[in-house]
């Protein structure tokens, strides 16, 4: 969703649900437009120079969608039988479950809330993805080094399991969450 806002206008993206001008409820960050900016058009304004100084607003699934897509896309290089081999970073279905610590520790999600994140990421699904969605698939964070919170993962050779693994998930994480910061999320 884009939304062209003109310089001045009030907005307000919320963390609490709010009434808009219509009566309805605003959910957690949707759009709200002051009701002052819903006015009678001036004569005297020059719409022209306004043009240049309009933003676009995105919301914050588009901008997650957007972030999916572009993790998608990146390639790492790795060395396989002692050749260097370029590859997709996000190329295992475990790798959801990346995507799932990241979205439940920016708050998007919420923890053990498989369901809640079944719903929310098919809405924010991008059209291809590097290795299809399972929900089943997700829900095994919870038997993993990887089911706290992405700023308190550490190595531990004992209950990580494989180091190349751990590695590849940790580098996941860590570039979706820029992708995310990069989009102000």
């Amino acid at each position: 969703m884009n939304i062209k806002i003109e310089k001045g206008a009030k907005v307000q993206i919320t963390d609490k649900p709010i009434v808009n001008v219509y009566g309805n409820v605003v959910q957690k960050n949707e759009l709200h437009i002051h009701p002052v900016d819903y006015q009678q058009e001036s004569e005297d304004v020059e719409y022209e120079e306004m043009k240049d100084e309009t933003a676009t607003v995105t919301s914050p699934n588009d901008a997650i969608r957007r972030c999916l897509e572009k993790l998608m896309q990146e390639r790492i290089t790795v060395k396989k039988g002692g050749k260097e081999v370029v590859e997709f970073l996000f190329n295992r279905q475990n790798h959801w479950q990346g995507v799932y610590r990241i979205l439940v520790d920016k708050k998007y999600c919420k923890d053990s809330d498989f369901e809640g994140f079944d719903i929310f990421i098919l809405k924010v699904m991008p059209d291809q993805v590097n290795k299809p969605y399972k929900k089943d698939s997700v829900k095994q964070i919870s038997k993993t080094d990887f089911n706290i919170p992405f700023e308190k993962w550490k190595y531990d050779g004992e209950t990580s399991g494989n180091r190349k693994v751990y590695d590849r998930m940790y580098a996941v994480v860590n570039r979706f969450k820029e992708l995310l910061e990069e989009e102000g999320l």
